[in-house]
């Protein structure tokens, strides 16, 4: 709403004069004057950044007087924090100005803060405070009548529940069982939400809005590490498969049946054939998950909020299948052919689900009904991304191909190096030694080359940089770029085979195939008696 048209709603309520809304009027003018800079983003900006400077204001408060000892006297410190929850309580009852919203926020973070802080002269251990929280954040969403902070609440107490998971060395297995817990609770209070609601009340919003974010904590925290070169767990034989793999695997299967038999008592259409399908697919992604069960509980939630007609459900769904395949990815534990193996399977399967619910729910298939010029042009500018995709990758094999068939093998002595990147898998960042020799970069141009030569053993030593003098007998040039003080000489990183990390810890020398214009490309790596570690990145 704009500010006219609140000031408008005012005077239609009695609150305001008529009289600031007519410009001929004195009264008029001044509130036209005093709102001419106002905008809606700005008023937002304003309320928020007064929302965030009130609850910094409580958060300090409330630490001013943990500093000040008062927790010390325990029951003074109760006694402080109860009465902030209580004044949080009473303030969430019936509607609230933006003020009393504030004070809600100040009153309830204030009072958890005397409460624990109090608590912890009286707990030793951290089992303990991490029971007293979960049971503070219940009381705290029992009390205080409020979405937003009985949703925090909720995260919060997850969040205690998980780090007292992890205190009980619970295993992979038990934030397993916690994250299948917690979804089921999900599933529960939206399937039963007619029978839930009434016994619930304003209790059912912050638990069905927040239990789906924090299941994912769980899942995540329970990533198991394999190593070594096992395959999927599906591949194995059954006297291999962990039993807690199974049961997880069953849990989330069991879930997204029931949601389905959900879904084909509430829509006719679902029934039969389509349902059945539909269950095998959800038991064969299951039998492949094994090893995922992140995928599992996202998929839980697409059919959750494809029941409910959610799209804060289905999106989260889709945010928490994307995130655990990215987190899964990069988990070092696990091999890459086990990776791949899973994803396809797991993207068949659900192309195959899809395929079996749109066509259960008889929707037209996309594109269907479109004139064929404008499909036949579809497939043109798809030919065209193909034929780029394909071209600009297979120029660059090419190129690199005629540096590895003509040019000749340098040794670059490497400085310390980095092991591992989050982002990458298994790599090396590599810094070579001779970027140390060449004095200022801030001297050197934006792109050129260097000169080097070579010793009997192949190991390169920097000459001086190109000036376009003639080359003499046995010194080569080497390519390099700089980008501020960084110079790069074009292969700074080595991806390497999993469980190479240890052996390639020892490597001394980067072994390059350097072509006669400088280009270089990068072999593998050396020890410090220049005998080839690990596996070779190309064959020569």
């Amino acid at each position: 709403m704009s500010t006219r048209g609140l000031l408008e709603h005012l005077a239609e309520e009695g609150l305001v004069e008529r009289d600031v809304l007519d410009e001929a009027t004195p009264a008029g003018q001044k509130a036209h004057a005093a709102l001419a800079g106002l905008t809606s983003e700005g008023l937002h900006l304003q309320q928020a950044g007064t929302s965030v400077s009130v609850w910094l204001g409580a958060l300090l408060m409330a630490l001013f007087l943990v500093q000040m000892d008062v927790t010390e006297v325990v029951p003074l410190g109760l006694l402080l924090g109860a009465a902030g929850l209580a004044l949080a309580a009473v303030l969430a009852r019936g509607a609230a100005s933006v003020l009393e919203l504030q004070l809600r926020w100040i009153a309830t973070i204030g009072g958890q803060i005397l409460i624990l802080a109090s608590l912890s002269e009286v707990f030793r251990s951290d089992e303990s405070m991490l029971v007293a929280a979960i049971v503070l954040q219940a009381v705290t969403l029992a009390l205080v009548r409020d979405l937003a902070i009985g949703t925090a609440a909720v995260m919060v107490a997850a969040g205690a529940a998980l780090g007292l998971a992890a205190e009980l060395r619970v295993g992979p297995f038990g934030h397993g069982l916690v994250a299948l817990f917690l979804g089921t609770c999900t599933c529960a209070l939206w399937v039963e939400q007619a029978q839930l609601l009434p016994r619930l009340g304003r209790l059912w919003q912050p638990l069905a809005y927040a239990l789906p974010l924090v299941v994912w904590a769980p899942i995540t925290a329970g990533l198991e590490r394999r190593g070594g070169d096992e395959l999927p767990l599906f591949l194995l034989s059954p006297g291999d498969i962990p039993p807690g793999a199974l049961a997880l695997s069953a849990g989330w299967a069991a879930l997204s049946t029931w949601l389905i038999g959900q879904a084909g008592r509430e829509r006719p259409e679902l029934r039969g054939r389509s349902q059945w399908f539909a269950w095998a697919v959800v038991w064969l992604t299951a039998l492949f998950g094994l090893d995922t069960p992140g995928l599992g509980a996202g998929l839980t939630l697409l059919l959750l909020g494809q029941l409910r007609a959610s799209a804060s459900l289905r999106l989260l769904g889709l945010v928490a299948i994307g995130s655990f395949l990215f987190l899964w990815y990069y988990e070092h534990g696990t091999t890459l052919l086990t990776k791949s193996i899973v994803a396809v399977s797991h993207g068949l399967s659900f192309l195959v689900l899809a395929a079996v619910l749109r066509r259960g729910a008889d929707r037209p298939r996309e594109g269907q009904g479109r004139p064929l010029p404008a499909r036949i042009a579809d497939l043109r500018w798809l030919s065209l991304a193909l034929a780029l995709g394909l071209a600009i990758p297979g120029y660059v094999v090419i190129q690199k191909e005629q540096v590895l068939g003509s040019g000749e093998t340098v040794l670059l002595p490497l400085a310390p190096v980095d092991p591992r990147s989050l982002m990458q898998g298994d790599y090396m960042e590599l810094r070579y030694a001779l970027i140390g020799e060449l004095g200022d970069v801030d001297r050197l141009a934006p792109r050129g080359t260097l000169v080097i030569t070579r010793d009997g053993d192949h190991v390169a030593r920097f000459v001086r940089v190109d000036d376009g003098r003639a080359l003499a007998p046995g010194e080569l040039r080497l390519r390099y770029a700089r980008r501020g003080r960084d110079v790069s000489l074009g292969a700074e990183t080595f991806l390497f085979p999993e469980g190479e990390g240890p052996t390639l810890a020892a490597a001394r020398y980067g072994e390059l195939a350097l072509a006669p214009a400088g280009d270089s490309v990068l072999i593998g790596l050396r020890d410090e008696a220049r005998r080839p570690l690990g596996t070779r990145q190309h064959d020569r």
